[in-house]
């Protein structure tokens, strides 16, 4: 044996013990970190009736909840109801979320598609026409067919304050290109601007609109925030 056989079996007892209690404070911190994403994920369900991806950021997990708030939290939802508006592929990103009531968020982007189905409604509600709306490239159209010939009034989306407004820029009848002056004697309705209404609960805010061939993309952000049930219908 060597005089240094104690020492070394000293030591590496210690070291054992240091490991040992470093993998139960990291499976500790894996277990709180598991659990309180299985609370937050029930809670969407309950809230909003999708079935959410969540996922909390940061390590070590244990010190977010001691300062009661987490530092980054993620939130998929495939669909939902927001202040009676059906998105969907809905992806969150919240900075410090309090842990305590009422739960606030500090800062806030998520991103969702209003389907092309929910932009039809919306159109008919606000035109009073029944002509169902599609997408065409970066536009919007609706057609119909006049003397045989299909009848499209072509519409620019842009964002506007409390939702999205289209904007007839074109009309035409097969190949022609009609004046678009016309359209106030065909459907007075849609002459103007038209609102489509996307309202937001307070503190959130519509930063940028994208159409894609399967509904209007939207871009949300907002600071101090703070959800309730009452805005998932």
């Amino acid at each position: 044996a060597t005089p240094y056989g104690g020492v070394m079996r000293k030591g590496g007892w210690a070291l054992t013990v240091v490991g040992g209690l470093v993998g139960g404070a990291w499976a500790l911190d894996v277990y709180a970190r598991a659990t309180t994403e299985d609370r937050i994920a029930a809670e969407v369900v309950a809230t909003t009736g999708g079935e959410p991806t969540v996922a909390v950021e940061g390590f070590p997990f244990l010190t977010q909840l001691a300062t009661g708030e987490l530092e980054h939290l993620e939130i998929d939802i495939p669909a939902l109801t927001l202040e009676g508006i059906a998105l969907e592929d809905a992806h969150v990103v919240a900075l410090g979320v309090a842990t305590s009531d009422p739960t606030t968020i500090r800062s806030l982007t998520a991103t969702a598609t209003v389907p092309i189905a929910e932009i039809d409604r919306l159109f008919k509600e606000a035109s009073g026409l029944s002509a169902d709306i599609e997408v065409r490239g970066e536009s919007m159209a609706i057609t119909g067919e006049v003397l045989g010939q299909e009848l499209a009034v072509l519409f620019r989306p842009a964002l506007a304050d409390g939702g999205l407004t289209l904007t007839a820029e074109s009309l035409a009848l097969g190949d022609r290109e009609l004046d678009i002056s016309l359209l106030e004697g065909l459907f007075s309705g849609i002459a103007g601007d038209l609102l489509l209404p996307l309202g937001l609960p307070e503190g959130l805010r519509i930063a940028a609109i994208e159409v894609l061939p399967d509904g209007v993309h939207l871009q949300v952000d907002g600071t101090d925030f703070t959800p309730d049930e009452a805005m998932f219908r």
